[in-house]
């Protein structure tokens, strides 16, 4: 078994396809099917499985990759580190929609101008699939809200947030000066974010506890469809409240409480647990640090 081999696995685990992987790597299909049956020699075992024209990764495929996408990881740190000592380095940077939309636009423009040379790449996705790509190395850190689902990641909060249910102008919740019961939103069309999102794990998790089980009538990704819809008084909905402030001020939208339910929340900075912190890296803890102290 060699590095090779190892680089050859994480791609075709990564890709789900043996054809593409060796498009990306720029081999022959033989080749590459080759260096997965030497390993799955070596291992004695079955590390993917076919399923019609496509693969899937066995148990054991999935345990070696969480070892192999790390140890292709750090070859590929050095490699770029030390062919690259005197630049800067390069940053694959993750967040969830809610901390894209309201901070990663500011926070790369002020890291970009920090440092210039910095090589740096951004993904935006519901907080599962950012969790996901961090866990398969994807992406070196990333900015969720809420729970992770993993012992492996691990979490450091660097900023608290708030939830606001909203509801329009014209709806009879709107100023009315007192807290919404339970019971008064158990009759109430709820527009949320999809199913995946931190968002949408929140405010069911905080329902939940108090014996209510949301049925939204609309959900989406786009947190614009659902202030839209709620402008419009189709429903309602409960969304970051950095995210609401504009919409609030012009009286578009109207914040109410919810008796006994507290929509306090905290953002993460998440990365694994074997991951290499580079100076680049830090560099971006401290000054997400800053400006949140500030």
């Amino acid at each position: 078994m060699t590095l090779k081999h190892l680089r050859i696995f994480v791609m075709v685990y990564q890709e789900k396809s043996i054809t593409h992987a060796a498009q990306r790597l720029s081999m022959t299909q033989p080749a590459v099917s080759l260096a997965v049956k030497e390993l799955e020699q070596y291992y004695d075992t079955k590390l993917f499985e076919r399923y019609g024209r496509s693969i899937r990764s066995t148990e054991v495929g999935k345990k070696l990759y969480e070892y192999a996408s790390r140890l292709v990881e750090l070859y590929e740190e050095m490699d770029y580190e030390i062919k690259n000592w005197n630049q800067v380095g390069k940053l694959r940077i993750g967040s969830s929609i809610s901390i894209g939309v309201c901070l990663m636009p500011e926070y790369m423009k002020k890291f970009s101008k920090l440092f210039p040379e910095a090589d740096m790449k951004l993904m935006i996705d519901s907080s599962d699939v950012i969790e996901t790509m961090v866990l398969e190395n994807r992406l070196d850190f990333a900015l969720i809200e809420g729970n992770i689902h993993s012992n492996k990641i691990v979490k450091i909060k660097f900023l608290d947030d708030e939830l606001l249910p909203i509801c329009g102008r014209f709806h009879s919740f709107a100023n009315r000066g007192e807290a919404i019961t339970i019971k008064e939103l158990q009759e109430q069309k709820f527009l949320l974010r999809e199913s995946n999102s931190g968002t949408r794990e929140f405010v069911e998790s905080s329902f939940a506890r108090h014996g209510f089980h949301v049925l939204p009538i609309w959900e989406s990704t786009s947190t614009t469809a659902l202030l839209n819809g709620v402008i419009a008084e189709i429903g309602i909905s409960v969304l970051p409240k950095r995210m609401l402030e504009s919409q609030i001020r012009h009286h578009q939208v109207v914040p109410f409480q919810i008796e006994g339910i507290d929509f306090k929340r905290q953002y993460s900075i998440i990365y694994h647990e074997s991951k290499y912190i580079s100076p680049l890296m830090q560099e971006f803890f401290t000054m997400i640090s800053k400006i949140e102290e500030s």
